[in-house]
């Protein structure tokens, strides 16, 4: 099936909702010059990777909206919050009856352009949706288990004369990338591979999701919070 110039094959649905998604953020350019002041004076962004992200990361998902107006039948809601699980959820008639999770992340290249200069965070393993997939739990948009793939939308950029250059947009697999280590020292954050080669092929550490989520969902999680979801599912304490 055809729409908007993008192409969707219902036989290989994972596969070529990627490929749609690549379709959707070709031509995309950072064109945020800086930090606009009341005075009308423009601050270059600060050095901080978070707040170059961040910027990034909106300016991307700006551009998303505006090409999704050309896209017939295809449905993209975004997150209720910042606490939200996925930044966007994908569905409608031209996926049909698939629906796909979207997460948007930023990394800036270290100095040699071979790796991303800090561990990217493709998820979190002490979620009470990824232990419970099949039910509708609090900060995500459906249940876990209900999407055909949660995918990353990965930016990878240069940090060049105060602002983010060389801005290059990959989309893959979150368990495609994934790693046996975490992303954080003290929080439950999954990490993605570093180098840039290995992100590019989707080359991480699992062979399969099912290996991927198996291994997650064996880490420690803390009590208090084990607790709270069972007694939950049994009608909560008497």
């Amino acid at each position: 099936m055809k729409r908007g110039g993008l192409f969707y094959d219902p036989k290989q649905p994972v596969e070529s909702f990627k490929e749609l998604l690549r379709g959707l953020v070709v031509g995309y350019e950072f064109d945020v010059k800086g930090l606009l002041l009341n005075d009308g004076s423009i601050e270059p962004l600060p050095r901080e990777a978070a707040v170059v992200g961040k910027v990034l990361e909106i300016s991307i998902k700006h551009y998303l909206r505006r090409r999704l107006l050309q896209v017939d039948e295809l449905v993209c809601i975004p997150a209720s919050s910042d606490r939200t699980y996925p930044d966007f959820t994908f569905n409608g008639p031209l996926i049909s009856p698939n629906r796909f999770a979207v997460d948007i992340k930023c990394a800036r290249r270290n100095a040699k352009g071979d790796k991303t200069s800090y561990s990217i965070t493709i998820g979190t393993f002490d979620a009470e949706y990824f232990h419970y997939p099949d039910d509708k739990v609090a900060n995500i948009e459906m249940p876990y288990s209900s999407y055909a793939a949660h995918l990353a939308l990965i930016a990878l950029y240069d940090y060049v004369e105060t602002t983010a250059k060389n801005v290059e947009l990959i989309v893959v697999e979150k368990w495609r990338v994934a790693t046996r280590k975490r992303s954080s020292g003290t929080r439950c954050y999954i990490a993605a591979v570093s180098e840039i080669d290995a992100l590019r092929r989707e080359a991480g550490a699992f062979s399969s999701e099912e290996e991927f989520n198996t291994y997650w969902r064996a880490q420690a999680v803390k009590p208090e919070k084990l607790s709270k979801w069972r007694e939950k599912r049994k009608g909560g304490p008497r």
